[in-house]
């Protein structure tokens, strides 16, 4: 320990003494031989800032006297709201001129006044009454201000340390930001209309008013009862009460707040340094979700930065820290929020000035604006849905689990009002559990996850009944095609706790393509608690001609049992499914890519069915050969396939990929062999791989692929050709239009017949050709349509006879450095297009990119081939 040598400075302990009373609160500073000793220290005062092995803490009387028995010298510095002359308004027209502070009186008048002035968007709450009866106000910002929606709840809260007051402003002024610029900036317009967001800009008024209702001059951390509310909350495992202090009005206040919500993400509002602290605060166990929050962290200290001046919010790991690694505390709103209410909370110090000079504040708004509007989107991101009750399609309360990924402490619940949920999380695939009580729980696998976009996975719970509950499970139909007979079975399972004897299904279809000419069959007795039965016969239907491609029918089973029970359940089938049978002697039916070292080829032989199959390229040691398509699939189903190898056994294999999982993998002799996959709706990449790990042949070292049965895919043809070159009169014009992403053969048109009159035509194939007749500007729409009837269309303009020189982008007459800039310009921010679009064209690619830069610049300056426009 060290020897008491209390540097104390009698003319500040006086002015202290006096301002403070009888809940004195001091500054200080002290070095510590170890950072070890944070742990004990945390529980002692109340730490701001551990810079090396010097801490910056606030403490009361009792705290200061167990410092000093712990003989560690201090030094008392000024205290922060006392340091800085304010100046203070109590008007509404004063205060939103935003360089100043509120009076007490003038801010809760502020807040009133925006539900006045915005009653559509703006609720006021007062969920709570400080020691001396102050209010704990929220501001409520919503489009549907009374509705209860299928939005994430999100939340800003500040000063919760009195004397910490940036946060305190820049919500009133983001407040005011969302409420009157709704519906002319787009990304406060959709904030709006998307979330439901909660702003406190004050949560401890007793500390930022110690002094009087009139000033913030001598503002103090602590609430009235000399507590710090950022050490009063329960803690995982420091227990209820960590800093041995009965839970405060204002941290009940905000318990009972955050219980009575379901916030998805929040951010509490501090000062004393300019960084992003991440959980955890009290372990050095890293959150499963650490990649989220950095990432989440990084984006906010990046946008801060980038418009600030050098230097600020690059503390520590350039602006953003875990908590622990930092100092750990035990008790703070952070981490409770996350344990208890499972809401991803980081605590946002916004200045090195605790309380800051009010000529500062509007450049502080200008460094955050961004930031905080950003930090909110994030809530709309992730994975995200609605979870009902099978049955009845209420909303169920219930919890979601990332499987292997997180502990209880993390998952996210519904909300019970909506049965919305909003799982906030990093880029990935992952398999989700949804469990509730009286249900049975259901397992998503393969859900992808993009940053900045949301994934939507609904779910519908079974409940547990007490007699049975039958359900449709699947069907053996492969692939019914038009103008066919279908037999096939149909798989129920019993949810309930009842078996079900002598059950009977009817089915039947109100579909025109549809004709059930077998509907009834009986089924086994079927256990309850998950029992499964597939129909004693097949039921028949057929299909008439004419039906399209990738054709949902709806299916109804009428379902009878002993003991009056009976049910209906409703179920989908895809009739003339897309499958990739090689068929066309090609890989061109689908928008397949390839990998590896060699490209797979069609080639007839033996194959699977029809003549011709997908096999492997030839490939060397150490080498593999890729076959690979992304598709969108509408919903979870089953995609199946046959495949055959011929390979050296536990050497050389083919193996199977969604998503960059392998999920299947086969090496030696085997023949024809179907394999089949559960697959979720949403955004996939499927990928046959055969690759070989040495010397060792055997076989035909090769691997082949037939019949693959895709779920129904939502598929979005793209017209790929940018653009078309200008021409002169009178001379033959050959021009090829092309496509992306097209299901099986595509064909072309022109839309509003445009073309005719000019000479020129938009073949079925995509080609433009003929002979331009006059001069001028052409402008036509061209169509591009696949066979499960997708399209693309894009307007095409492009001049006979031209008028301006190659390399001009900004058609000022000359070519130039100018140019280079424009075009920069216009490919990577957001600047006009040249006019024309060729004339920026410079090596004649037909695109327009930083290639035709480099060709411009170097035309110019290093002696360069001269531009070469369409």
């Amino acid at each position: 320990m060290f020897k008491i040598v209390a540097i104390i400075l009698l003319i500040s302990l006086l002015f202290l003494s006096s301002l403070f009373g009888k809940n004195s609160e001091y500054y200080l500073k002290f070095d510590i031989s170890s950072t070890d000793e944070i742990q004990l220290l945390t529980n002692i005062v109340s730490i701001v800032n551990v810079n090396g092995l010097t801490v910056y803490a606030f403490a009361n009387d009792n705290q200061l006297h167990q410092l000093e028995i712990l003989e560690y010298e201090y030094e008392l510095l000024t205290a922060p709201g006392a340091s800085v002359d304010i100046r203070m308004s109590d008007t509404l027209d004063y205060v939103r001129a935003w360089d100043s502070y509120p009076t007490y009186t003038a801010y809760v008048a502020m807040m009133n006044q925006f539900a006045i002035d915005y009653p559509n968007l703006c609720v006021i709450e007062n969920i709570g009454t400080t020691i001396n009866g102050r209010s704990l106000l929220y501001a409520k910002i919503s489009d549907n201000i009374l509705a209860e929606e299928d939005e994430p709840e999100v939340m800003y809260t500040s000063t919760m340390h009195g004397n910490e007051t940036v946060g305190y402003i820049l919500t009133l002024r983001l407040i005011d930001y969302l409420l009157s610029n709704y519906g002319i900036d787009s990304l406060a317009t959709r904030l709006v209309d998307s979330c439901e967001i909660w702003i406190n800009p004050n949560a401890n008024p007793d500390g930022s008013y110690y002094s009087g209702d009139h000033t913030i001059f001598g503002a103090r951390r602590f609430n009235a009862n000399g507590v710090d509310l950022n050490r009063n909350f329960p803690d995982q495992f420091a227990g209820n009460h960590p800093d041995g202090n009965s839970w405060q009005p204002e941290t009940i206040a905000m318990m009972n707040f955050a219980s009575a919500h379901n916030f998805v993400i929040s951010a509490n509002m501090h000062s004393g340094v300019e960084v992003l602290n991440y959980p955890w605060d009290n372990t050095a166990t890293r959150h499963p979700d650490d990649a989220w929050f950095i990432y989440t962290c990084r984006q906010y200290a990046d946008s801060a930065q980038f418009y600030s001046p050098n230097g600020y919010m690059n503390y520590l790991n350039n602006g953003i820290t875990n908590g622990y690694d930092w100092y750990s505390i035990n008790g703070g709103r952070q981490d409770y929020m996350n344990v208890w209410h499972k809401c991803r909370e980081v605590t946002l110090e916004l200045s090195d000035a605790f309380l800051m000079e009010e000529k500062y504040l509007d450049d502080h708004w200008t460094y955050n604006k961004n930031s905080l509007l950003n930090y909110l989107e994030q809530g709309l991101y992730g994975i995200r849905g609605v979870v009902t009750d099978a049955v009845t399609s209420l909303p169920v309360d219930a919890g979601v689990h990332i499987m292997g990924h997180e502990f209880d402490t993390v998952r996210v619940p519904t909300d019970p009002d909506v049965g919305d949920y909003h799982r906030l999380i990093k880029a990935g695939t992952y398999d989700l559990e949804f469990s509730a009580t009286n249900y049975y729980t259901d397992t998503i696998h393969n859900v992808v996850v993009f940053d900045e976009y949301a994934t939507i996975v609904d779910v519908e719970l079974i409940p547990i009944t007490a007699g049975p509950l039958v359900s449709f499970l699947n069907h053996n139909a492969e692939n019914p095609e038009s103008d066919n007979i279908v037999d096939f079975d149909i798989t129920v399972i019993n949810y309930g706790l009842t078996d079900a004897t002598n059950l009977t299904g009817t089915l039947s279809c109100t579909d025109g393509y549809i004709s059930v000419t077998q509907g009834l069959s009986s089924y086994p007795t079927i256990s309850g608690s998950l029992g499964e039965g597939t129909s004693l016969s097949s039921y028949q239907f057929s299909v008439t001609a004419g039906c399209p491609i990738n054709y949902t029918v709806e299916f109804q089973l009428d379902l009878a049992a002993d003991g009056g029970y009976s049910d209906m359940v409703l179920f989908n089938m895809t009739i003339n499914p897309v499958v990739e049978d090689f068929e066309t002697n090609g890989l061109t039916y689908l928008p397949w890519q390839h990998s590896g070292e060699q490209q797979w080829t069609v080639i007839p032989g033996s194959r699977y069915e029809g003549s011709y199959f997908a096999q492997s390229g030839t490939i060397d040691d150490n080498e593999n050969s890729g076959l690979f398509i992304e598709v969108d699939i509408v919903n979870d189903d089953v995609l199946s396939f046959y495949y055959k190898v011929s390979s050296q056994i536990g050497g050389d294999y083919l193996s199977f990929y969604i998503d960059d999982d392998m999920v299947g993998s086969y090496s030696g002799e085997i023949d024809w062999t179907k394999a089949s996959f559960n697959i979720s709706a949403g955004t996939h990449t499927f990928r046959w791989e055969y690759a070989k790990n040495g010397s060792v042949s055997s076989g035909d070292d090769a691997v082949s692929v037939d019949y693959i049965i895709f779920p129904e895919l939502i598929n979005s043809p793209i017209i790929s050709t940018e653009f078309l070159p200008n021409w002169e009169v009178n001379s033959p014009y050959s021009q090829q239009l092309e496509a992306t992403g097209t299901i099986g053969v595509y064909s072309w048109g022109d839309k509003y017949n445009d073309l005719s009159g000019t000479g020129l035509i938009l073949a079925s194939n995509g080609l433009v050709s003929g002979t331009p007749i006059s001069e001028g500007t052409i402008s036509f729409t061209a169509v591009v349509t696949d066979e499960i009837n997708s399209f693309d269309e894009k307007l095409f303009s492009f001049e006979i006879n031209q008028d301006w020189v190659c390399g001009d982008a900004n058609r000022d007459g000359d070519i130039n450095i100018l140019d280079v800039v424009y075009i920069i310009n216009y490919k990577y921010k957001s600047g006009p297009a040249p006019d024309p679009i060729e004339s920026a064209d410079v090596n004649n690619d037909l695109a327009v990119n930083i290639l035709d830069v480099v060709y411009l610049i170097n035309f110019k300056y290093k002696s360069g081939s001269e531009p070469n426009c369409p």
